[in-house]
């Protein structure tokens, strides 16, 4: 089980398996915004002091990645988006 008052690093969250990503998403994920592609949603939460981009399939309703955002370039799709994303840092 995942304690919730733990902080995770990037390269933490990034070396969890995908059931403690998912975890820590639903415990102190905050949504940010989402994207459409053709094939799927994004969906960006702030968790602690970083990104994390939740990939849920379109067609099969199912969460097949989560991606920490490693380099603020790729949070050029979001701001673009017209988002407040600055505001949402923890």
């Amino acid at each position: 089980m995942i304690n919730s008052k733990a902080r995770k690093t990037v390269s933490e969250f990034g070396g969890l398996p995908f059931a403690e990503q998912a975890a820590i998403i639903w415990q102190k994920g905050q949504p940010v915004a989402t994207r459409h592609l053709p094939d799927f949603r994004l969906h960006l939460y702030a968790v602690d002091h970083f990104f994390v981009e939740m990939w849920v399939c379109r067609r099969r309703f199912i969460v097949t990645l989560f991606r920490p955002i490693t380099d603020t370039d790729d949070l050029l799709p979001y701001v673009n988006l017209g988002l407040p994303v600055q505001n949402s840092i923890c």
